[in-house]
């Protein structure tokens, strides 16, 4: 007969419940991204379809040993998390990295435009020296999480893309609809699934 396991773990010892719960925290710690994104309870076509890539592409992604960390930080943003970073030395200290990148602390204007076959794609100019950033082409509905992602309201978002008529069209956030220069900053456009323009 199958039993309940709060009912067995009722029934441990203090010491052995303690050793339990240290266990399954250094399991997670240790786990792949395909275990972690199993864990979340989510498989590869859900992560394929939050991150608007082909599921092929998540594939490869947790199959890989080497990845930009964009890639990596997309990933983890997709599961709900974080990505932090850090240094850990022998004499026990920890150091956590933040900046990676020349246009991590760089603010940004960004535009959006139509593009070919009902596709979209924004473009983040750095506002001094910087990295120009853009996403990949998006269809309506990634276009609008993205948008959503960058905190830009609803009606805004509905102004945008009736403003976005034809192939070619552009218009600049925060600019023709409320007649200021929207910025925005790096870890969130990045977070969002900007990456470096080439």
């Amino acid at each position: 007969m199958a039993r309940n396991y709060k009912e067995l773990q009722e029934k441990m010892d203090p010491a052995s419940r303690a050793d339990n719960g240290r266990q399954v925290r250094e399991e997670l710690q240790r786990m792949a991204l395909d275990e972690l994104r199993s864990a979340k309870q989510l498989t590869q076509a859900d992560l394929a379809e939050m991150l608007d890539v082909p599921q092929s592409s998540i594939s490869r992604i947790e199959q890989r040993a080497d990845m930009y960390l964009s890639t990596l930080r997309n990933y983890i943003h997709a599961l709900g998390g974080v990505l932090q970073i850090q240094a850990v030395f022998p004499d026990g200290g920890t150091v956590a990295i933040s900046r990676f990148g020349e246009y991590e602390e760089r603010s940004y204007s960004v535009r959006a435009q139509a593009e070919s076959n009902g596709t979209y794609r924004l473009y983040a100019q750095p506002l001094d020296q910087g990295v120009p950033l853009s996403t990949k082409a998006l269809k309506v509905q990634s276009f609008t999480k993205t948008l959503q992602a960058l905190h830009v309201a609803d009606p805004q978002i509905s102004a945008i893309r009736k403003g976005l008529g034809k192939e070619g069209s552009s218009i600049e956030l925060g600019g023709r609809f409320t007649n200021t220069q929207r910025i925005f900053n790096a870890p969130d456009l990045i977070a969002a699934g900007f990456e470096a323009a080439v």
